[in-house]
């Protein structure tokens, strides 16, 4: 298995911007190896449907057949090609398809704060953070790198839990992390308001 797939084409950023075929992804990433109707079992969707993903992602490159796992040569058995997923920023159409459903996810979870309720009602965790730092670019870039390097001790500690004890009930938590300058928010420069 590659360590990193660089999704590179509009059909592959297509391919791994629906939300079903990252849970797929993300699930093949904690089961190692499974069947369609082991990943529907495991995300909740019909079993078709995840067939139908599947092929999609394996037309993309992303998943191929373990037949090493099959029980026999009907069997289909799919695992990922990678550890990890990165959208190349050069793809034509990439900000728009990586961005539009971590933008959903945000306004809802930014208006269901608004709306009055606590974040935790339904027993899960949410985290709304938005802070100013006033930063040099030295400080910004060690800042980045402690940001990932936390990110990563957590995402390796995520899938081993998750592979050491598989039943256990989860829930896939999305993490968006920005760092920037501030007026590059709307594209003016730092100008513009004097």
């Amino acid at each position: 298995m590659d360590e990193m797939f660089l999704v590179q084409s509009p059909e592959a950023l297509k391919a791994v911007a629906h939300p079903v075929r990252q849970r797929i992804l993300l699930q093949l990433m904690v089961m190692e190896h499974a069947r369609a109707a082991d990943l529907a079992r495991a995300i909740g969707e019909p079993a078709n449907s995840v067939s139908f993903h599947l092929r999609t992602l394996a037309k993309a490159g992303m998943v191929v057949e373990a037949p090493e796992h099959a029980r026999d040569k009907r069997d289909r058995v799919w695992r990922n090609v990678a550890r990890s997923y990165q959208v190349d920023p050069e793809t034509p159409g990439a900000a728009d398809e990586a961005m539009r459903p971590a933008t959903a996810w945000l306004q809802h979870l930014v208006a269901r704060a608004s709306a009055g309720r606590r974040p935790d009602d339904d027993g899960h965790h949410r985290l709304l953070l938005v802070n100013n730092l006033p930063l040099t670019a030295t400080q910004a870039e060690q800042f980045a790198e402690e940001l990932v390097a936390f990110q990563e001790r957590w995402t390796d500690q995520a899938f081993e839990t998750a592979r050491a004890h598989p039943a256990e009930p989860r829930e896939v938590y999305q993490l968006l992390m920005a760092l920037g300058p501030r007026h590059e928010e709307t594209g003016e420069t730092e100008d513009t308001d004097r």
